[in-house]
């Protein structure tokens, strides 16, 4: 039976639309009962203690054996609503599983690892991907043209080396998240693979935009600046609405009235969404965004919080990260079978094994001088070692940053080149996530970088009244709460003053000759220590107990 719409047209029959809801209905059913499976199966690896199978890679597996059997129930009779609903959707991606990965990953650090690091995080993330991208883009359009493998424009290839220079965070969650990985080493991996996010995203966004305008010298220069402001526009609303929140908690003061602990954790819920959305509303980065609102509302907002609400909101944030991370990699691995793939094409596969090896070649020119610039201005105590470089070379786990944009790259450049970028970027996802990620705690092993009591942060170097070093803490399971710094003071996170060396202070004693731009700086600042930094907020946002 066939109905009228208000316009005269003719709607679709009923009984289509109960098909198509019915079909939506049973692909949301799947989803839920994959995440199941996936859940039982990481448990039951990590009860029996197996760590070559990570619970990243179960999901990749169960995807695209689910997105197999899919492929093949769908090509039976006409089962595109259900198709369309267990394939993946780059908004929904960004918009509904990204935000709360990465705020639990801000709410839940520990800042003194986290800022310890973050000269060599910064380097590793912004002039490292720069570094990856130009090699990755020259070594495909030099191939390309020569009829090695695929041919993509410049602009495409340019696209291409943004997108796959991405480490994702998202993959280094879940896999070393469960493995007792140096903590330094940890935040290393973690901060570069967060940061760089925004590098990749900001330069793919770029050059996008010179596919339809002329390419010039002048044009790097707007980039860079566009760059710029995404990055501190980006931390100043995250930190904004961190602090916002902070605020409004001191003056509450739910503390000192019962039975509103629902109201209280309620109201903490939709601080980091409208700090992401805000971001991206903007046209900045969410994802910095909502990690330094969570930074910042794990330092300030809660400890304005009752005790039951602090503690419940870590266990939800890490409820709502955790299942987002497993729905990422059901979806990438139902997209091997569901999404457009050009395997049929020999020119990609050929594209695939040079892009994979020059993304471990400029891996290698990423770690290397970026870790020695770091290590010059570091004492001998905290220089980043050796065998710690080859691990970060070896960590750079590529997952969904870079499939996302990969999939959004299939509307940007023409169905035929995104196919086939979005092939390459699949297979090396399936790589780095099933080889690389297997192999990490063989790799942890052989290179003895576990989590032990050789610190190298410079928040830790002198730091004697710390009796437990920065090391001796293990990744724990997901039944203790990890990176729990709810109960973290003043003295704890940030030690004696002279165990902080910050960019700000630039002190001479760093290692390198007082210049005059040093000189210039630690006056202009007023030589504002961290701590005197972080008194002066507490005073403000915090209220006294």
């Amino acid at each position: 039976m066939e109905m009228s719409g208000p316009d005269g047209s003719v709607a679709a029959p009923a009984e289509d639309l109960e098909g198509v809801e019915a079909s939506e209905a049973l692909a949301i059913m799947t989803q839920m009962c994959l995440i199941i499976f996936v859940f039982i199966a990481g448990w039951l690896l990590e009860r029996k203690h197996v760590t070559f199978v990570s619970e990243a890679a179960v999901g990749l597996l169960v995807g695209v054996a689910a997105g197999g059997a899919a492929f093949a129930f769908t090509h039976k009779f006409d089962a595109s609503a259900y198709g369309e609903w267990m394939n993946f959707s780059p908004d929904f991606f960004f918009f509904a599983l990204l935000p709360p990965i990465i705020f639990d990953a801000g709410y839940s650090l520990d800042p003194k690892l986290f800022f310890g690091n973050f000269d060599a995080i910064c380097t590793l993330a912004f002039l490292g991907t720069f570094v990856s991208a130009i090699i990755i883009t020259t070594l495909v359009f030099v191939m390309g043209l020569a009829g090695a493998c695929y041919e993509l424009t410049f602009i495409q290839a340019g696209l291409f080396g943004s997108l796959i220079s991405a480490t994702d965070p998202v993959t280094t969650l879940a896999i070393l998240g469960n493995v007792r990985a140096d903590q330094n080493l940890y935040y290393l991996i973690f901060g570069e693979s967060v940061l760089n996010d925004a590098v990749a995203i900001v330069m793919y966004q770029t050059l996008n935009e010179f596919q339809h305008q002329k390419f010039s010298v002048g044009s790097l220069g707007k980039a860079f600046g566009v760059f710029l402001m995404i990055f501190v526009g980006s931390c100043l609303i995250g930190a904004g609405f961190g602090l916002l929140s902070s605020l409004f908690y001191r003056f509450a003061q739910f503390r000192q009235r019962e039975h509103y602990d629902i109201v209280e954790a309620c109201l903490l819920v939709p601080v980091p969404v409208a700090a992401y959305m805000a971001a991206e509303g903007a046209g900045l980065s969410g994802i910095v965004s909502i990690l330094f609102c969570g930074i910042v509302m794990a330092r300030y907002t809660r400890q304005n919080l009752t005790k039951r609400t602090s503690e419940n909101s870590l266990a939800f944030f890490k409820i709502l990260a955790r299942t987002s991370e497993t729905f990422v990699f059901i979806y990438m691995g139902l997209s091997l079978f569901l999404g457009h793939q050009t395997f049929d094409m020999w020119g990609m596969w050929v594209m695939f094994i040079i892009a994979f090896l020059g993304m471990l070649a400029a891996r290698v020119c990423n770690v290397l001088p970026g870790v020695a610039l770091v290590n010059l201005r570091r004492s001998p105590e905290s220089k980043i070692s050796r065998r710690h470089q080859i691990f970060l070379w070896f960590s750079g786990l590529r997952g969904a940053i870079a499939f996302a944009l990969a999939m959004k790259s299939t509307d940007d450049v023409g169905d035929e080149a995104g196919a086939v970028i979005f092939s390459v970027t699949l297979l090396i996802v399936l790589v780095t996530v099933l080889i690389f990620g297997g192999l990490t705690p063989l790799m942890l092993e052989k290179l003895d970088v576990l989590d032990k009591s050789s610190p190298y942060s410079p928040m830790a170097a002198g730091d004697s009244d710390d009796e437990r070093p920065l090391g001796g803490k293990d990744h724990q399971s997901d039944s203790e709460t990890k990176r729990d710094i709810s109960n973290v003071e003043m003295s704890d996170m940030l030690g004696t003053p002279e165990s902080y060396v910050t960019s700000v202070e630039l002190r001479s004693d760093a290692g390198s000759s007082d210049t005059p731009l040093r000189k210039f700086i630690r006056t202009a600042s007023g030589k504002l220590s961290v701590q005197e930094i972080d008194k002066g907020l507490h005073k403000v946002f915090v209220s006294p107990q």
